[in-house]
C-alpha cells in the first residue's frame, strides 16, 4: 500500500547528458530488447512551422495497423521479484498484439502543415507505479511540459533519452512516494524521448513528440481514426518501440473517410492506403 498518493512537486531542474556522466553507449547498452525503436529518425523535423486554424470540407482517416510475421525479439520480458526490487515479479509487454493487430502504435500524418488548430492540453503525464510506466506510449505537442510522477518508495535514477541519438537528454532522482518532477524543456522539439529507470532497464516508456495535431495511438484491436484531415494526399506513419515504422500514403477526399492498412513486416514495412 503506498504511503501517500498525494503527489509532492519536487523542483529539480533536470540535467543534460553533458553533466550526467552516461554516454551514448551506456545509454545503448540499455536498449538492446528494443532495438527497432533506437538509433532512427522516426520523426523528422520540418522547416515549416504548423499553421493551425480551421479545414474546410475537411475528412477523416479510419485504419488499422497489424504485423505479419515473428517479432524480433521477447514480446514480453518477466522479471522475477528478487531480481527487481518491487517484491513482486515484473511483467513488461513489449508488444501487444490481438489477431495479428497491434496495439499502442503511434500513427501520425507526416506532411500537413496546415490544418486544424493544435490539441489546448498543454500539459502532460508519465507515471511510475509498482515498477511499470504508464502510460508506455503516448503521443504529446511541442511546447507543453511532462510531469514525471513516481509512486513507488524507491531511490532510483530516471533517464530520458534521445531514440534517434542514443543521447541522455535529461535525468532526474526519485527518491520518495508522491514525487512530481516537472520537464518543461524536454518537449520543444519533435522526436521520441524514452524513459527508463537505471535498475530495471527493461522497463521502459516512450514520448512522441509532434508539432501537429494528426495523430492517433491504436487501441487493442489496432484501430485507430483521424480527424479534420485537409483533402488531398497525405503520407501516413505508424511506429511501434518493438517493430519500427510502417509507411504509407492516404487519399483523404471532402467531407469524405479514407480508410487505411499499416503493416508492419520484416522484410517490408511499408504498404498504401487508399481513399
Amino acid at each position: 500500500m503506498h504511503v501517500s498518493r498525494h503527489p509532492v512537486l519536487v523542483l529539480f531542474l533536470a540535467l543534460v547528458a553533458a553533466c550526467s556522466g552516461r554516454d551514448k553507449s551506456s545509454a545503448q547498452a540499455l536498449a538492446d530488447t528494443v532495438g527497432a525503436a533506437h538509433r532512427a529518425a522516426i520523426v523528422t523535423r520540418s522547416s515549416i512551422s504548423y499553421d493551425g486554424g480551421s479545414v474546410a470540407s475537411s475528412g477523416r482517416i479510419s485504419g488499422v495497423v497489424s504485423f505479419a510475421g515473428t517479432p524480433p525479439g521477447d514480446t514480453a520480458i518477466i522479471v522475477p521479484a528478487d531480481q527487481n526490487g518491487c517484491g513482486k515479479p515484473l511483467t513488461v509487454q513489449l508488444l501487444a498484439r490481438s489477431n495479428g493487430k497491434v496495439a499502442n502504435a503511434v500513427v501520425w500524418l507526416t506532411d500537413v502543415r496546415q490544418g486544424k488548430s493544435l490539441p489546448s492540453q498543454r500539459r502532460f503525464q508519465l507515471t511510475n507505479d509498482n515498477c511499470a510506466w504508464d502510460p508506455q506510449v503516448q503521443t504529446v505537442v511541442t511546447g507543453g511540459a511532462l510531469n514525471v510522477v513516481n509512486y513507488d518508495p524507491l531511490a532510483e535514477t530516471v533517464f530520458a533519452t534521445n531514440v534517434a541519438t542514443g543521447d541522455t537528454v535529461a535525468l532526474a532522482p526519485f527518491t520518495d512516494d508522491g514525487q512530481v518532477i516537472p520537464y518543461d524543456k524536454l518537449l520543444r522539439t519533435p522526436g521520441v524521448i524514452e524513459f527508463s529507470v537505471e535498475s530495471r532497464p527493461m522497463s521502459r516508456a516512450w514520448v512522441v513528440v509532434l508539432d501537429q495535431p494528426y495523430f492517433a495511438t491504436t487501441d487493442a484491436a489496432g484501430a485507430f481514426t483521424i480527424d479534420g484531415v485537409p483533402p488531398g494526399v497525405h503520407h501516413i506513419r505508424a511506429w511501434q518501440p518493438m517493430l519500427g515504422i510502417a509507411d504509407g500514403t492516404v487519399t483523404v477526399t471532402a467531407d469524405g473517410t479514407a480508410t487505411v492498412n499499416l503493416q508492419f513486416h520484416p522484410t517490408a514495412r511499408a504498404i498504401s492506403g487508399t481513399g
